[in-house]
């Protein structure tokens, strides 16, 4: 999907020669250090930042060359804390995921009820759709956006740390979510995550990225190892196997030993 991509911000490079190719299908995870052009990358595939050089691809086509309606009809975003417009419903807002399936001065139809219906039952938000997206908690209104972005009916859908400043509990039912949406409809999800354990835990592959490149990429018993994440990272851990999940975690360690303190 991003061939020899280098883009950034005010002038000042990002990303270096990005290579990556989004599995259709699975979930990707991708990690790494503050400021290390996760984010970059994530807007860069969504044309959001123009890149400096190098493409991207959207089913073979350059992702440039399409109107932006043809674009938003397979690829969906969800970025970094999202504003809703003051006092919208819950349902309005879901009912705007439809708009590019609809034209300039046309009506919600009732193909387009029946997608905002669904996409709110399968996040658990029907009961919720006449109320003011400004009243819900942070874990409702994740979940309202994600109804919008299933409302939109795309293959593909891009979310910039969709978890970000929610409880534990509801960063696991937001993953839990995806994670259901990927089963059920077959779509590709592509997320920037902060926590390691929850990358490693619900992504099929993960790309973990260094200064402006992918460091490692590949299914997360490949990936996620204690020589990468002291590479990527600077952080001195021990991966062992999650007993519950069976996949890869990491356990920090500090510099302090805390069981003599516990002691």
């Amino acid at each position: 999907m991003a061939e020899g991509l280098f883009a950034g911000y005010d002038g000042r490079q990002v990303l270096h020669g990005v290579d990556l190719t989004v599995e259709t299908g699975a979930v990707t995870a991708i990690i790494g250090a503050n400021a290390c052009g996760k984010s970059t990358l994530l807007k860069t595939m969504a044309r959001l930042i123009m890149p400096q050089a190098g493409r991207v691809l959207l089913d073979g086509e350059s992702i440039h060359t399409r109107s932006t309606r043809s674009v938003a009809r397979v690829l969906g975003l969800l970025p970094q804390s999202p504003l809703a417009p003051e006092g919208i419903t819950v349902a309005d807002l879901v009912a705007r995921g439809r708009r590019p399936h609809q034209g300039f001065l046309s009506r919600q139809s009732v193909r387009d009820d029946a997608a905002v219906a669904t996409a709110l039952e399968a996040t658990g938000t029907l009961d919720l759709a006449e109320r003011s997206v400004d009243a819900l908690s942070g874990g409702q209104r994740q979940r309202v956006w994600i109804a919008m972005a299933l409302a939109q009916e795309t293959e593909l859908l891009l979310l910039d740390e969709p978890t970000t400043f929610l409880d534990v509990a509801h960063q696991i039912e937001v993953l839990d979510l995806l994670m259901d949406m990927n089963a059920s409809r077959g779509i590709t999800v592509v997320m920037v995550l902060h926590d390691l354990n929850l990358a490693a835990r619900y992504a099929d592959r993960l790309v973990a990225m260094k200064a402006g490149h992918i460091y490692a990429e590949g299914p997360p018993g490949a990936v996620f190892t204690a020589p990468m994440l002291q590479a990527v990272f600077g952080l001195r851990c021990e991966v062992i196997i999650d007993p519950t999940s069976g996949r890869p975690m990491m356990l920090p360690k500090g510099r302090h030993r805390m069981s003599e303190r516990a002691g």
